[in-house]
């Protein structure tokens, strides 16, 4: 009987050695925005036809990070960007509020650790997502109209989490709309509302007045998600 202990104690030992090594795995999260969306004015926008061609033509891409673990916010535009992906993996994704970024990076810190997670969430929001996930590094800042981009989060077992900035190589951030609101808002001293909705392209957004004479801008940015 008493000869069963020391098995039973190295067995322990063994079982306790494991857990202590899956829990120190490391953590990786892509982040990704959602595709080009149909308007900026619509909050509840969908994908426009460019966004839905984005979002088969990443499935290669996002696919070779072997992810096993998706999030998308409750905004269609973010669930339909992993939609294809997601049947090639044969994932469901998990559907988290778009306004709870801190919340959802504490959930992957809590339940997700040692995966690779993949997170399709909103640019207003993807700094903060990052900072939460333990970044105290730069974030780089991305202009609205930009789509072709990837966030990597490595969050290791021990020490700090790095960013790291990765390019879809689908297509090139859309120029020249943008630059002719920028021409038009330097036109003159007026009261402007300029929205890019044409092709599905995401573009700066400026409710104010513009002082060209002075150089001087007045009002705020209006963030696009």
């Amino acid at each position: 009987m008493t000869s069963r202990h020391p098995r039973h104690g190295f067995l322990f030992a063994c079982l306790l050695a494991l857990s202590v090594c899956l829990g120190a795995q490391d953590t990786t999260v892509v982040l990704l925005r959602h595709a080009e969306r149909q308007s900026l004015l619509d909050s509840n926008s969908l994908l426009s036809e460019a966004g839905l061609r984005r979002a088969q033509h990443l499935v290669p891409l996002l696919e070779s990070f072997r992810p096993t673990v998706l999030y998308a916010s409750d905004l269609e535009r973010t669930q339909q960007t992993l939609a294809p992906v997601a049947a090639r993996l044969g994932l469901k994704p998990l559907i988290r509020s778009k306004g709870g970024s801190e919340a959802l990076a504490a959930e992957i810190l809590r339940d997700q650790r040692g995966k690779t997670v993949l997170v399709c969430w909103h640019h207003d929001l993807m700094a903060r997502l990052v900072r939460a996930l333990g970044v105290k590094g730069p974030v780089p800042y991305l202009s609205f109209d930009s789509y072709d981009w990837l966030w990597i989060v490595h969050v290791p077992a021990k020490g700090e989490a790095t960013l790291e900035e990765r390019t879809q190589g689908l297509s090139a951030p859309a120029a020249g709309p943008v630059s002719q609101c920028r021409q038009h808002l330097l036109g003159g001293a007026k009261p402007v509302v300029l929205g890019l909705l044409e092709q599905g392209q995401a573009a700066e957004f400026r409710v104010g007045e513009v002082d060209a004479a002075e150089g001087r801008r007045q009002g705020e940015e209006v963030p696009i998600p």
